[in-house]
């Protein structure tokens, strides 16, 4: 009875946290266990080559940006390929999706690329939201989820064509090479 009552308040708790709480949400966000411990981290590119770049012109969520001026991307998953990432607890990632001028971002593609080679994808709802779920890679210490909520992004469907890109990597990641610069992405010739 009391396992239940838990994650019903544990639900009520997340259903009525609004999106707009975690509103400008760092980059490198640390995925925490109740106990405090690192499990992981989930990070955004940009697109701004520069750290001093006017961060409203930049775009988040690209495949091969930048994160501090240096590389991020796809470079991180070649860096950290096999890397450990275990985790005791079922993983739920939820956040929401806004174009420039703040409207909901609907039926966007919304893509994890994780170490380990796996990747997961949701797509958005009427509201912009979206909810990414992993199982538990290691003995469950809880029936109830990790919810993880990455709160309000501006996004660029026209500019980000395909998908709106995270990288879940271990807590002490290698950063790309100062080699791997991100490519424009190679346009398929008319016929």
């Amino acid at each position: 009875m009391q396992k239940w009552l838990l994650m019903v308040v544990v639900l009520v708790l997340v259903a009525a946290t609004p999106f707009a709480q975690a509103e400008n949400a760092p980059d490198v966000q640390p995925v925490k266990s109740p106990d405090g411990t690192t499990l992981g981290v989930l990070v955004q590119c940009n697109s701004c080559a520069s750290a001093t770049g006017d961060s409203k012109k930049c775009r988040t969520g690209v495949e091969e940006g930048y994160l501090d001026a240096q590389p991020c991307g796809k470079c991180m998953i070649t860096e950290n390929y096999g890397a450990a990432f275990v985790y005791p607890y079922d993983l739920h990632f939820i956040g929401k999706l806004v174009d420039a001028q703040g409207q909901p971002v609907k039926d966007r593609f919304v893509k994890v690329f994780m170490a380990n080679g796996w990747n997961i994808r949701s797509r958005t709802g009427e509201d912009g939201g979206f909810r990414l779920m992993l199982g538990a890679t290691a003995e469950r210490k809880s029936a109830t989820p990790l919810v993880v909520n990455l709160g309000t992004r501006a996004d660029s469907p026209k500019e980000n064509k395909d998908y709106y890109a995270m990288f879940l990597l271990p807590e002490g990641y290698k950063a790309c090479s100062a080699t791997d610069k991100p490519r424009p992405k190679e346009r398929k010739a008319k016929k």
